[in-house]
């Protein structure tokens, strides 16, 4: 079991970027045998339910989006238009996250040191109205 797993990561890394979900979801249906298959079940509910806990998880300080991209990885491998929107997303991230990284490294210390405070607010204030959105709803003070 975990040799297959293993087997099917490799495959996965060494598709091409912009193409791996939709080669994954082609490895899939060619290996299925027409009968029912309850890993099928299990990867789509379990993709669900990481995608949900995953929106809960998404005003909160953290890696909500993170935690919905990788629900919807698992759930790609059963549904073409998922899949091909996990290549289109991929695409685009990997786009961001060069952008950011040439930003980060072409950026001086004043500048790093400012965005990393900027991120600490950000983060704080999500936890804030997180908090007050989860567990202020009910207290009218005023």
């Amino acid at each position: 079991m975990i040799e297959k797993i293993r087997e099917s990561l490799q495959s996965f890394k060494e598709s091409e970027p912009g193409h791996r979900f939709e080669d994954r979801y082609r490895r899939r249906q060619q290996s299925k045998s027409g009968r029912f298959d309850l890993r099928v079940v299990i990867s789509v509910l379990g993709g669900i339910l990481i995608v949900l806990g995953g929106i809960v998880a998404v005003p909160g300080p953290g890696p909500g989006w993170l935690i919905v991209l990788l629900g919807l990885g698992l759930v790609a491998g059963e549904f073409r238009p998922i899949a091909r929107f996990m290549d289109w997303a991929e695409v685009r991230l990997r786009r961001l996250a060069r952008w950011a990284a040439g930003v980060w490294t072409s950026s001086p210390p004043a500048v790093k040191a400012l965005i990393i405070l900027a991120s600490l607010v950000c983060a704080a204030a999500l936890g804030y109205g997180a908090y007050r959105l989860f567990f202020g709803l009910g207290s009218n003070q005023y």
